[in-house]
């Protein structure tokens, strides 16, 4: 399990100086998740997503599937200065997206064998509407749209908000197994 830090304004890691700027991240230097506290309120008010204790989660739950990547070697040998739809980046975004789903199933559906009850209660559908709102919100397409400028799928890092919402649909009902983004065409 990695380490988590919360900070506020900036922060040094083990991948250099951050600002809250940057939002979440996982730093594989270091196997540290870092959350920015601010970073939820302006998911609400910047971004437009709905918010909600489940969204908070998918946010989380997208950077430790960061920190499974890294286990896994996923993050070595890939070109990261490319961007697009079809970039190694986009593509490893996409995954966490995907596992971040995979966890949300595997937790609400995995019984703790102390209490006898699921480690997380199943989400609502009011519930995933959010976490969808969220990657919805954080596509790099209502990014751009919402900063003014015009959509550039050249430029993208993460992903379109309907490429995130799908992976992390993909996660959620089919499982770590279908979370090949690599192994599909772009798009």
């Amino acid at each position: 399990i990695p380490e988590a830090e919360s900070f506020q304004g900036a922060t040094t890691t083990g991948c250099g100086a951050a600002s809250a700027a940057v939002g979440p991240f996982y730093c594989p230097a270091d196997q540290t998740i870092y959350l920015d506290v601010s970073f939820f309120d302006e998911l609400r008010t910047r971004f437009g997503a709905e918010g909600g204790p489940f969204a908070e989660m998918y946010v989380v739950a997208h950077e430790y599937g960061h920190h499974m990547q890294h286990l896994m070697g996923r993050m070595e040998g890939l070109d990261r200065r490319d961007t697009g739809p079809g970039s190694d980046g986009v593509r490893l975004e996409l995954q966490a997206d995907c596992y971040a789903g995979m966890w949300a199933h595997d937790a609400a559906t995995r019984v703790d064998p102390d209490t006898g009850r699921t480690f997380l209660v199943p989400p609502t559908d009011e519930e995933l509407a959010q976490a969808l709102s969220a990657a919805e919100a954080i596509g790099d397409d209502h990014i751009q749209e919402s900063s003014g400028g015009g959509v550039n799928p050249d430029t993208w890092t993460h992903g379109s908000s309907e490429q995130r919402q799908r992976w992390f649909t993909i996660g959620l009902e089919q499982g770590v197994n279908a979370c090949g983004t690599f192994d599909v065409p772009a798009g």
